[in-house]
């Protein structure tokens, strides 16, 4: 799905119709919620990246070498030894002095999307949960009567209803846990 096809559904959901003159009012406040909405379910999803060559000198990095922006840092290795680190702004500290190529493994955030034609970077179940949030949060944002704020409510608890089931581990097919009958 693409950005652009979730907010046509929001425009359509809300009944501002799905226009030339409702994209063109409509788009870059959607697109901004939409981006939000990724940002948020990222966390759910924790994409990694294996970065192979970050040069690190006297013990530091800059986490802009890195290819996605930075979510969690997992592990920084060298040949010889996996590094402790720390954090501070957009440098990496080594606590050894360090200067060479490190693998650095790490969780990170989706790049947000500039056009209604970019892909949606999640993986395909979390795509109906987007618009959800747009329609929530731009009927919160408007500050409309009380049957558009309890509309919105509700979009947000549905939302947060659907990222809890999408969380939830699945332990194995439905027939493993059925009873078969052993003849006892």
């Amino acid at each position: 799905m693409t950005y652009g096809e979730a907010v046509d559904l929001t425009l359509r959901d809300l009944g501002l119709g799905v226009t030339e003159y409702s994209r063109e009012q409509y788009d870059a406040q959607m697109l901004s919620y939409a981006n939000a909405a990724v940002l948020e379910l990222t966390k759910d999803c924790r994409p990694a990246a294996i970065d192979e060559v970050v040069a690190a000198v006297s013990g530091k990095f800059n986490v802009s070498d890195l290819d996605h922006p930075l979510y969690r840092l997992l592990h920084v290795k060298s040949d010889e030894r996996e590094y402790h680190t720390m954090e501070e702004g957009g440098v990496v500290y080594i606590c050894q002095d360090y200067t060479g190529d490190l693998k650095v493994t790490y969780e990170y955030y989706y790049d947000p999307a500039t056009t209604r034609d970019d892909e949606i970077p999640l993986p395909e179940q979390y795509h109906q949960l987007i618009p959800l949030y747009i329609s929530a949060k731009f009927l919160l944002s408007n500050g409309g009567d009380k049957t558009q704020l309890a509309r919105a409510q509700t979009n947000l608890s549905l939302f947060a209803q659907l990222r809890n089931n999408l969380r939830r581990p699945q332990h194995g097919a439905t027939s493993a846990s059925k009873l078969k009958n052993r003849g006892w």
